[in-house]
């Protein structure tokens, strides 16, 4: 895409996407407008004022019609919902050009990327393949959806570096040119249904990964996908299948990504021997008196905490609930044996309780996490599990999972010391 031909655009939202994309723009010396829907006073003042000082120009507060008139082309943040925001709305009658942030730094770079999506895991496994493609490329990029925007370091990007990309639905929705030479989707279930309309319309912003891809790319998919056929017939790329056995699937899907680039089995087997984990990912806290504590936040949908529970091995009082996307907690029912208690807080916990409580009694309703921790620690046995697995979004008491499941740490620790 020609970037040449647009000289004044609106971004919208002042995160730190928004932030990146900013400075982006103002190296390219765009003209570059600003529209966020908190107010300034949300914002360090000295950093809106070097944007000013810069040319950029602000909106605080909400996103008019007015501001984003005389822009070229509009970049959205993937928080944006383009059919059904208003915003999104003002910027179809206005026929605006608009792309996302990770479409628009794509633009910038002719490096190669390995893009991974799916409904969970892919975090992980973007990590993963950018600590095995260090072992043997010199210079190799992590970024987008992991928490680096693309936009904060692509023009340091050359031909010969690689780009490990993590990316979402969200972000896949505002693509249109983007083309990773590796694609992979880790798996696919139900998830932000309070987004999409259906499974379906989820699934189709998933398989945009694919859509720009040519014969001499690679698409990397989860066999167990129900519709991994379906795809054949519109991929371009080379397809290479993972998840034959009952092998981790991101390790297996690791190691097809490092067959495309020619690593041996002994760098897989020492990058996975070195790596410790992420935090919020079944993140093992503290053990108080006998009693282990798991940070599991990022788990933001009941398939996450179905997977969280198959893979613990002992008895666990399940801290779950969160803001609803709209989907089955009855997913979870096969590994309840495990489960002694639920404790449940935030928007969706009576849902919550009202699909499971046919089939698990022991579920309590608290008005917040540290209740919920603190009664769970009481109830539990020497030996047991205190797993902090929510299945929903943080956006109904947090700002992120990040906060919400540093939010568990810290009164976990609290507890620590009271118990030395």
């Amino acid at each position: 895409m020609n970037i040449e031909k647009f000289k004044k655009i609106g971004v919208i939202g002042f995160k730190k996407t928004g932030i990146a994309l900013c400075k982006l723009l103002i190296s390219l010396g765009k003209k570059v407008k600003v529209s966020e829907k908190e107010s300034e006073e949300d914002f360090p003042s000295s950093l809106v004022e070097n944007f000013k000082k810069e040319g950029v120009k602000f909106e605080f507060g909400g996103h008019s019609e007015r501001f984003l008139r005389d822009c070229d082309l509009v970049v959205i943040s993937p928080g944006v919902d383009l059919k059904r925001s208003l915003i999104g709305k003002t910027i179809h009658r206005l026929s605006l050009p608009c792309v996302g942030e990770i479409e628009l730094a794509s633009w910038f770079t002719h490096s190669r990327i390995i893009a991974i999506t799916g409904t969970n895991g892919k975090t992980t496994l973007s990590f993963l393949t950018f600590l095995l493609l260090k072992k043997k490329f010199p210079s190799v990029y992590l970024g987008g959806n992991i928490g680096v925007p693309f936009s904060s370091f692509v023009r340091k990007t050359h031909p010969q570096d690689l780009v490990v990309l993590e990316v979402s639905s969200f972000q896949l929705e505002s693509i249109l040119k983007f083309r990773p030479y590796v694609s992979c989707i880790i798996n696919l279930e139900p998830d932000h249904l309070d987004r999409y309309s259906n499974f379906e319309e989820y699934k189709e912003a998933k398989e945009r990964i694919f859509m720009n891809q040519k014969k001499e790319d690679f698409a990397v998919i989860n066999r167990n996908i129900s519709c991994c056929k379906e795809w054949e017939g519109k991929i371009k790329a080379k397809i290479l299948y993972f998840g034959d056995n009952d092998e981790n699937e991101n390790i297996s899907c690791l190691k097809t990504i490092a067959s495309i680039f020619g690593i041996e089995s002994s760098y897989i087997k020492e990058t996975l021997s070195r790596f410790k984990g992420l935090p919020h990912r079944m993140q093992k806290i503290a053990q108080i008196k006998e009693v282990l504590f798991i940070n599991d936040s990022k788990a933001t949908n009941p398939s996450a905490t179905l997977w969280a529970l198959k893979n613990i091995k002992k008895p666990a009082i399940l801290i779950a609930g969160g803001k609803d996307k709209g989907l089955d907690y009855t997913s979870i029912l096969p590994f309840l044996g495990k489960v002694k208690k639920i404790n449940l807080i935030g928007e969706a916990k009576e849902k919550i309780r009202a699909s499971l409580k046919n089939h698990f009694k022991n579920i309590q309703l608290f008005s917040d996490l540290r209740n919920a921790v603190e009664d769970a620690f009481l109830n539990a046995s020497c030996g047991d599990v205190v797993l902090f697995s929510p299945m929903c979004s943080s956006f109904d008491m947090f700002s992120n999972y990040i906060e919400r499941g540093n939010y568990f740490i810290r009164i976990v620790n609290e507890l620590k010391a009271k118990f030395k």
